[in-house]
């Protein structure tokens, strides 16, 4: 089913659009809640709110143009507002420039199991270590996620040139410290497909 049409139902005050978009969004979203903490339960307590929050708003909510990204974006700013009030996290600074993003290649992944390669992850590992967290959630939104350069702007709450900026430099870096590989292998890499 078609997410305008979940939306449309969802607006009408049928529970059963609600529920088509959360079954069709929990795992995207909760992906990307992982990308910021490990902690399930704060993830899947966010993910809750979220839609409490739209089936109480319902009224006063507009249709958006994508309805994936009005999840993401969200989702993040519930997300963050509770890791930047939980109590295990008083001692970091934690501000909208430097919000942790964690991105990490699975050993799962098809790539990697075929190859046996875990020297690569190792190597792929240390170059996400060297984006910002705001290029590695700029690299996720884009690549893992497919959204385009002005949805992540949206999430990101940034211009959309920013956004081709922050993408084309953690490229920039990434090709810069990788160079045993083609850049194109190397996203393939960092898919999660």
């Amino acid at each position: 089913m078609q997410d305008k049409e979940l939306w449309s139902w969802y607006k009408s005050g049928e529970i059963s659009g609600l529920e088509g978009l959360y079954n069709a969004y929990y795992m995207p979203l909760a992906n990307y809640g992982f990308k910021f903490t490990e902690d399930k339960s704060l993830i899947d307590e966010s993910i809750q709110d979220l839609f409490q929050r739209l089936w109480r708003n319902r009224d006063a909510t507009g249709t958006p143009p994508a309805v994936k990204q009005y999840l993401l974006l969200s989702f993040r700013q519930i997300l963050l507002r509770k890791l930047q009030y939980s109590p295990s996290r008083l001692e970091e600074t934690f501000s909208e420039e430097h919000v942790p993003f964690y991105l990490e290649l699975s050993y799962e992944h098809p790539l990697i199991r075929a190859e046996r390669a875990a020297d690569l992850k190792k190597k792929v590992d240390a170059l996400t270590d060297a984006l910002t967290h705001r290029q590695r959630e700029a690299i996720f939104l884009k690549y893992y996620e497919d959204l385009s350069f002005e949805e992540i702007a949206a999430i990101l709450q940034i211009n959309a040139n920013g956004t081709y900026k922050l993408v084309y430099r953690a490229l920039e870096r990434l090709r810069e410290h990788f160079v045993d590989f083609s850049l194109l292998v190397l996203l393939y890499l960092l898919q999660r497909r």
